[in-house]
């Protein structure tokens, strides 16, 4: 087969890497350059970057439109392979291939939508899956070549588990292009659920949320939005938290949620919440960069006996 790719994001670079490797990639599909920081100019998406370094031709379209679908023509690729790409592709434009392929970080059909791994870590979640399937004209909600499970030790963020599922997907994507023929698919099981884009807004910390659920939003919103508190009156940042979220004890503190009851060396600040205490080793203050919890007591002396939120 000849595959169009059409991907954005750093997580799918090592995939394009894999399958270009392998002589099946035809061209790559990716976003428009985006608006650089601070008048930075145009950025080019990771996926743009390693499709020049491999030689590969890129198009990227505003809307997949008439003009579109006639560029991509040209380049004569029978098989479209979809992995965080942005875009919803219409009927006209899957009847181009013969055979399209979307790759998808969850147990589907559970976390359909723009962001499984945010709810995956969120939710407390044990164990999270890729899902390779058939692209639908519904969002993830075409039938499975595979999917494969994976354990999480409840110390992930967002940003580690999607470094580590970029490394387990090429392994997957070449075994559904391994063999010859058809390839069969089965119908996804089970209860549907929706993961939505991540708001701003998921990451305002409440201490009175037990400590699992806290613990658990902290690594989530990392690197964005970031979990959110105040302290004196400025926002205060909760960058990483000290443990896996499944040891933590959930007995009832004895002090009022969002109290620094004290620093420990091995596990940073010590915060009392609705259900046990979390414990916070990286903090950062608006406009200054992250540090580490020992760092930020250092300047921030008042801290310790102080309430947040």
């Amino acid at each position: 087969m000849r595959i169009l790719f059409a991907a954005t994001g750093q997580i799918a670079v090592p995939t394009l890497t894999a399958l270009a490797g392998k002589e099946l990639v035809g061209a790559v599909l990716t976003a428009p350059d985006a608006p650089g920081k601070r008048g930075k100019g145009l950025i080019p998406s990771p996926v743009k970057v390693e499709a020049e370094r491999l030689g590969l031709p890129v198009l990227q379209p505003e809307h997949l439109g008439s003009a579109a679908r006639e560029e991509v023509g040209k380049h004569e690729c029978d098989a479209l392979v979809s992995f965080c790409y942005g875009k919803i592709f219409g009927p006209k434009f899957l009847s181009l291939f013969s055979f399209t392929c979307n790759i998808h970080p969850s147990a589907l059909p559970k976390y359909r939508g723009p962001s499984p791994l945010f709810y995956a870590i969120r939710n407390g979640d044990r164990s999270f899956a890729v899902s390779l399937q058939e692209i639908a004209l519904r969002c993830d909600e075409g039938r499975l070549y595979l999917q494969k499970e994976f354990e999480l030790d409840g110390t992930e963020t967002s940003e580690t588990l999607e470094e580590r599922v970029s490394h387990l997907v090429p392994e997957l994507a070449l075994s559904v292009f391994a063999s010859d023929g058809e390839k069969k698919t089965v119908e996804q099981m089970g209860e549907s659920s929706w993961a939505d884009f991540i708001r701003k807004e998921d990451g305002l910390i409440d201490f009175r949320e037990g400590a699992g659920k806290l613990h658990a939003q902290i690594r989530a919103t990392y690197p964005w939005p970031k979990a959110v508190t105040s302290y004196n009156g400025t926002p205060l940042y909760l960058c990483s938290v000290s443990g896996s979220v499944f040891d933590i004890d959930e007995t009832p503190c004895t002090e009022a949620p969002g109290t620094v009851v004290c620093h420990e060396k091995k596990r940073g600040f010590k915060i009392a919440t609705g259900l046990g205490y979390l414990y916070v080793d990286r903090l950062q203050l608006p406009t200054k960069k992250e540090m580490d919890s020992l760092s930020f007591l250092n300047g921030n002396k008042g801290i310790v006996g102080s309430r947040l939120g």
